[in-house]
């Protein structure tokens, strides 16, 4: 016999496990299921912004979070040194930390199943069940069982299944960032900074993007850099020889292994990062889509836990409104929370990336952002609402 849910989750990673723990506190019946065996790692990072740390604590996890290591501010290379304090925001912390997704992810999960959802891991998701008037109605799972539900929330990643088996697509021009990281370790006393190089250049042209040096605590750090696609020449670039080069920049003091090492202890991880909804609107009849599988990402820095934690917990709580009230047919009501949370941002998102993926206007502006001595509108210049001088505290 078929089980049915009144709601099933596909991906265990933070959209999913926070739209499944907070439909959980509703005591509606919740099904995750994951292909993976957790703890798992994945490509990010790992930073975890105010906002992400916020989000943390409402789902009740705050002294989980902060046995992470606790980031207080970022550093700026532009390539001139300056340095940004987290926002002071009523209600929020004004801190960060640096989290491996290997514990992250399973905390989170752990968390969403203590809330009382039923986890499934290595259940990969092969696509959704559909009905004769186009409505998702459940998932079927690669060992041929079949899950119904009253909703889906498909926070599947990237490449979601669920998504690529509904053909559907944007009305936007969104963007994906090309990522690359390796944990590693450094000579270097452990920071209480998230670094930014802003300075990241492909055959003289200043890329859409930024390389990071974020402390993981115990003398190690996660090294990467990131570009968005609306570069043209990106698929010229070899992500590997890139990050090999920016290490190259790095104080030499540090001792960071050399990319060869790396690549032959397996230990790059590269990714897509799709930004800007790669979705839209963020949901159909059955299904409402969480995470990357929304193409969630921050458009201008590609910040994704906090965008896919904020975006899982309203699509929990948007399914089960609507479930409880009009049925599945219409999650309006997601669309609406989550134009009114990013739309504005989204769309300047969108045309920022169209302008600087011209190497003309990137160079030019990094070289009017490095002119500038005043932090605040440096800030305002990245779309960094609320960031302040560090030195000003």
């Amino acid at each position: 016999m078929a089980q049915r849910y009144d709601l099933a989750i596909t991906g265990g990673g933070p959209a999913g496990s926070a739209a499944a723990w907070q439909a959980a506190q509703t005591g509606a019946r919740v099904v995750v299921l994951d292909k993976a065996e957790f703890p798992r790692d994945k490509p990010c990072g790992d930073g975890l912004t105010p906002r992400a740390v916020g989000y943390l604590q409402k789902m009740g996890l705050a002294d989980e979070v902060a046995k992470f290591h606790r980031v207080n501010r970022a550093k700026v290379f532009s390539p001139s040194e300056w340095e940004l304090s987290f926002p002071h925001r009523p209600g929020m912390p004004d801190h960060g930390h640096v989290a491996r997704r290997l514990e992250l992810d399973a905390l989170l999960l752990k968390n969403a199943e203590s809330a009382g959802a039923e986890v499934r891991q290595s259940a990969e998701v092969v696509g959704p069940i559909v009905d004769d008037d186009g409505r998702v109605t459940g998932v079927t799972i690669k060992s041929g069982e079949q899950l119904f539900a009253d909703a889906v929330i498909s926070a599947d990643g990237a490449y979601s299944p669920v998504k690529r088996a509904l053909r559907l697509d944007s009305p936007y021009n969104s963007y994906s960032a090309i990522a690359i990281r390796a944990e590693m370790p450094a000579n270097r006393p452990d920071a209480d900074s998230l670094d930014i190089y802003l300075k990241l250049a492909f055959q003289g042209d200043q890329l859409p993007g930024y390389g990071w040096v974020f402390p993981l605590g115990d003398g190690r750090v996660n090294i990467g850099l990131g570009y968005v696609n609306s570069y043209k020449k990106w698929q010229q670039i070899n992500a590997t020889q890139l990050l090999g080069e920016f290490l190259a920049t790095l104080p030499a003091e540090w001792e960071l292994p050399p990319i060869d090492e790396l690549k032959k202890s397996k230990g790059l991880q590269a990714w897509r990062l799709p930004m800007g909804f790669t979705a839209w609107p963020p949901w159909r009849p059955g299904v409402l889509f969480a995470g990357d599988s929304l193409g969630a990402a921050r458009p201008v820095s590609g910040a994704g836990i906090s965008k896919a934690l904020q975006s899982g917990l309203a699509a929990g709580e948007c399914a089960i409104a609507a479930l409880t009230n009009s049925g599945p047919d219409d999650f309006t009501n997601y669309a609406q929370r989550i134009n009114a949370a990013w739309g504005k941002e989204y769309r300047r998102g969108r045309y920022f990336h169209k302008l600087v993926g011209k190497p003309a206007i990137a160079n030019a502006g990094l070289k009017v952002l490095d002119g500038i001595n005043h932090p605040g509108f440096r800030a305002h210049f990245l779309f960094w609402e609320g960031w302040r001088d560090a030195k000003q505290g």
